[in-house]
């Protein structure tokens, strides 16, 4: 019960006491007053129920509400501290106008209210409240877990993106990836001039080197065909015959 319920319930105890004092005063019987009377004892029951629970809050409460609670306590003390004045001015008038026996009635007229507000009214909120604080902690639960779930998958992603980094492939000179493997390098031989063709200013020089490896090299007829060089090993290679040789010429020469 929060701080403005409790003001309510104060408040409807103060109607009702004015109230009873008012029929006191024109010398009505408690039958008359019995409204009267009734209300003001709910009301105190109610304040009661407040102060109890002010005095043990739910677990969520005590976490996020705990100056709610407070504030709800130090009112349930105070509106306590009223109704006590104002029970015992309604002693007073009990015992001077119809006796001691009228306020033993009225105190078990009090506990039947309480008992009957206990199995309707407070039953109910209490009810109410634990589906609500069911309802918070699921709620608090799924926001936690959202969050955390966020932040794994924003530290998942920043160390994915760190290890493409990190693991990314060296960029080796072309000696180094001979070395480890990633380029394997070429068995080279020597090959030698066989054979050359002139056509107009161009030349055609067919070369053969180990194992039947063949190359055809072309250049200008000023330069000529070198009489050797260092060429990749082809090994049973087909020798360019010379129709293709003076075919690649007339290419070349157009």
């Amino acid at each position: 019960m929060d701080p403005v319920t409790i003001s309510v319930a104060m408040g409807v105890a103060n109607s009702a006491f004015n109230a009873i004092k008012s029929g006191f005063a024109a010398a009505r019987d408690i039958e008359q007053m019995s409204g009267d009377i009734g209300r003001w004892m709910g009301a105190v029951s109610d304040i009661d129920n407040a102060e109890k629970q002010a005095k043990n809050p739910p677990l969520f409460g005590k976490l996020f509400k705990a100056g709610s609670i407070e504030e709800a306590a130090l009112a349930a003390y105070a509106a306590k501290k009223k109704l006590e004045e104002q029970r015992y001015e309604l002693k007073m008038f009990l015992n001077l106008t119809h006796g001691p026996q009228a306020y033993d009635e009225l105190l078990q007229m009090e506990g039947q209210i309480r008992k009957d507000r206990q199995r309707t009214v407070y039953k109910q909120q209490q009810l109410r409240r634990q589906v609500g604080e069911g309802i918070a902690w699921i709620f608090l639960v799924l926001v936690v877990s959202g969050f955390m779930l966020l932040v794994a998958s924003i530290w998942f992603k920043k160390a994915h993106a760190k290890g493409k980094i990190y693991n990314a492939p060296k960029d080796y000179t072309r000696q180094q990836k001979i070395n480890n493997g990633t380029i394997t390098q070429p068995v080279m031989t020597t090959c030698r001039l066989k054979v050359q063709k002139v056509f107009k200013d161009k030349m055609a020089c067919v070369y053969v080197g180990a194992q039947k490896t063949y190359e055809l090299e072309f250049t200008d007829i000023h330069i000529g065909c070198p009489r050797k060089y260092k060429c990749k090993l082809n090994p049973n290679g087909k020798e360019p015959s010379i129709d293709q040789v003076m075919e690649s010429l007339r290419s070349i020469a157009k």
